[in-house]
């Protein structure tokens, strides 16, 4: 089947509509789903016994659990005992909470890269468990996950495709409009796809960028 590079640029400006919303939830998720994943990542290594534990269920219950069905759960579900989220907020809270789960291990992982004698050397010099965690193990932390986060931010633009399965207007969403107004499932598709990789291209090279840097 050719591809109808003319019907791709007279929808372009439809299909960036979508794009805009995309690119939208993408940074209010990952806003959210970045601190929630420091607070997780910390209380899940500091927090003791009991938060360690709840901490680790809820990292692990997370990850084993789609994407997909999460914003289902909260979009559909949640409802039903009162708690009623309009699309975006639905999909935003949604992919929060999953991605948050991805990014306290990239932080507990960034934070157990850093030597231990340098921790040992701060108790040394009279700093407590939190002094140390704030003048020294955070700020060589945040240095080491900036990558890894560039790369969960574009896994993350490609994820939230999932959210037209609640009819949300996203690129994928608009590219399927364009489709079923013009019976062609092929063209439409193509165009959302070149989108797609204008968005995520310059991340991931940014990241790779980062990742010589930060070696």
């Amino acid at each position: 089947m050719a591809i109808d590079f003319r019907l791709i640029w007279e929808k372009l400006p439809f299909l960036l509509g979508g794009a805009w919303t995309t690119f939208s939830l993408t940074c209010v998720s990952m806003v959210f789903a970045t601190v929630a994943g420091l607070i997780v990542g910390l209380l899940n290594m500091f927090g003791g016994k009991v938060l360690g534990t709840i901490t680790r269920v809820y990292i692990e219950a997370v990850r084993g659990t789609p994407a997909l069905l999460l914003i289902l759960i909260v979009y559909y579900a949640l409802p039903r005992i009162g708690l009623n989220f309009p699309q975006f907020p639905a999909a935003a809270v949604s992919l929060a909470v999953c991605y948050a789960a991805y990014i306290a291990e990239v932080f507990r992982s960034a934070v157990e890269s850093i030597p231990m004698g340098q921790t040992e050397a701060a108790y040394s010099l009279g700093m407590s468990r939190t002094q140390s965690l704030r003048y020294i193990i955070l700020p060589q932390t945040f240095r080491r996950v900036l990558p890894p986060l560039a790369n969960e931010f574009a896994a993350l633009i490609k994820d939230t495709s999932l959210v037209a399965f609640i009819s949300m207007e996203d690129l994928l969403f608009r590219s399927k409009m364009v489709s079923a107004a013009t019976y062609d499932y092929f063209s439409p598709l193509v165009g959302a796809a070149l989108i797609y990789l204008v968005m995520t291209l310059p991340i991931m090279q940014w990241s790779r960028s980062l990742e010589k840097k930060v070696d």
